[in-house]
């Protein structure tokens, strides 16, 4: 327990940042507020859950402007589809004494810097589209608005911080140093053209896209990358340090997506498809405002871009029709997560900004000679991902108990894209598998309604010993990112399909 003088001396020394602490926790409230974007259930930031079991390569809803532009082309009539998914997601970090940049920390604040965080976030993903055949039987063409990457968190205050004057950051979780409320998403605005070759049974799609991405968060932070609590090394000289840092941008983007689908006498379907990095050959450039607020200074606010590359997709799904009331399915995804390397925050004032960094092979195996600004112009924070291209494989199954009540199931797998080594509480992804089972009724010729419920189980990771992030040197070093991480996902999906 900090001494009385000593806790004097941090109340006095500590208004500036207690001040600065409530002016970016109530500017990043707001702003989460006004969310609506789906948590990751696939590999890496891929949020796409588009029609439940009937979004997939072979779609032939408008759903399928998203997964393969050609299947908007087996569709008849003008189509429109309303979809919603209810998000329910509950996550863990539990943090070590070890992560801990200093014992000074320990010892003065038992509990704020190690033990257990949690979160759980009831979130919505939306998906609306339209699609028509003009009354042709050769062009079709659609539109679409959705969200396929992206996700958004707020964590659980600890209860032991709650009135604590003398610590007032450690109420927000053992989690802060890397997000307290935060969100990465893109929206998609989408426009489809679809052709239909019946003499070869054969449709061929293509899609441009205007996104928009945008980055919304805040954390702790210290200007050397500790978690350290306080200056100096005993209860006689202390003074508060934990800092905050609130960063909001965004940009635009372009996009585009091509596809096509076989179709075999209406009884077996193969499909494949390919969509673009936002920005086509990647490099997005946002930008906005970091505010920091960093031991005994007042609140700093400065004009920034935040660069990073988000990946394309590839896409390959089969659909057969052994019988009139039996369908099976078979798809997989593979994402170029690789090319999420890093996130870099650049002064906007700097002509000459960039965010290249020497002996990038060598991060891990020599982490000490690696993230020293040396001449990176105008780098402000760099934070390193160094992901790893990620994919998935699913079955599915449908049974018509009546022509117009489908049941149907479906199973799969997706891999994490993040490695251990950069693994941390903000973007979590792990290994993990999915259950699903749901129905669709066809309650008259023009309007059906379908219900998935699906639930995404990951595998817990313990990055105990192999994190990095404090391992690199700053302004690349971050608070210790050690420790056990788990999360659980249940998705309910309900959409309505019309037909003019």
């Amino acid at each position: 327990m900090v001494r009385r003088d000593a806790k004097a001396r941090c109340a006095r020394r500590g208004q500036g940042i207690r001040r600065g602490l409530a002016v970016i926790g109530g500017g990043g409230l707001g702003i989460l507020t006004a969310l609506a974007a789906g948590d990751a259930a696939a590999s890496g930031l891929s949020a796409a859950r588009f029609g439940g079991e009937h979004g997939h390569p072979t779609a032939d809803n408008p759903s399928a402007i998203y997964y393969n532009p050609a299947g908007i082309a087996l569709s008849r009539g003008t189509r429109v589809m309303v979809d919603g998914t209810m998000v329910m997601r509950w996550a863990g970090y539990d943090r070590p004494a070890s992560a801990v940049s200093s014992d000074t920390s320990l010892d003065l604040a038992p509990g704020a810097n190690d033990g257990k965080a949690t979160l759980f976030n009831v979130l919505a993903a939306p998906f609306a589209g339209v699609t028509s055949d003009f009354g042709t039987k050769v062009f079709h063409a659609g539109l679409a608005w959705y969200y396929p990457f992206g996700g958004s968190a707020s964590w659980d205050r600890n209860p032991k911080y709650a009135n604590n004057a003398d610590f007032p950051g450690a109420v927000d979780g053992t989690q802060r140093w890397y997000t307290i409320d935060g969100s990465l998403r893109s929206m998609y605005l989408t426009g489809a053209v679809g052709f239909n070759i019946p003499k070869l049974g054969l449709s061929i799609g293509a899609t441009g896209s205007a996104i928009r991405s945008e980055v919304h968060t805040i954390r702790a932070r210290n200007a050397d990358g500790t978690d350290d609590l306080v200056i100096g090394d005993s209860v006689d000289n202390a003074t508060l340090k934990e800092g905050r840092s609130l960063i909001d941008v965004g940009g635009w983007q372009g996009g585009f997506s091509v596809g096509a689908i076989w179709n075999l006498h209406d009884v077996f379907w193969v499909g494949a498809s390919y969509t673009s990095q936002p920005n086509v050959t990647g490099g997005m450039r946002l930008r906005g405002t970091l505010t920091n607020v960093l031991a005994l200074t007042d609140p700093l606010s400065q004009q920034v871009e935040l660069t990073q590359t988000l990946p394309d997709i590839a896409r390959l799904g089969f659909r057969v029709r052994p019988t009139p009331r039996v369908e099976l399915r078979l798809f997989a995804d593979y994402t170029r997560w690789s090319v999420f390397d890093k996130q870099c925050v650049l002064d906007l004032d700097n002509p000459d900004r960039n965010c290249d960094y020497a002996n990038e092979a060598n991060a891990f195996s020599d982490p000490g000679s690696y993230g020293v600004a040396g001449d990176n112009s105008g780098v402000v924070q760099h934070l390193p991902r160094f992901w790893k291209d990620g994919g998935g494989v699913r079955l599915g199954a449908s049974y018509w108990f009546l022509p117009n009540l489908e049941g149907y199931v479906g199973g799969g797998y997706d891999s994490s894209a993040v490695p251990v080594q950069t693994l941390d509480p903000a973007l979590m992804d792990m290994d993990k598998g999915t259950v699903s089972i749901g129905a669709r009724w066809q309650i008259v010729p023009q309007v059906a309604i379908a219900l998935t419920s699906t639930q995404v189980i990951f595998r817990k990771v313990d990055t105990a010993g192999k994190s990095l992030l404090n391992e690199w040197q700053p302004p690349t070093r971050q608070a210790g990112a050690d420790g056990v991480y788990t999360q659980f996902f249940s998705l309910l999906n309900l959409y309505a399909d019309l037909r003019f």
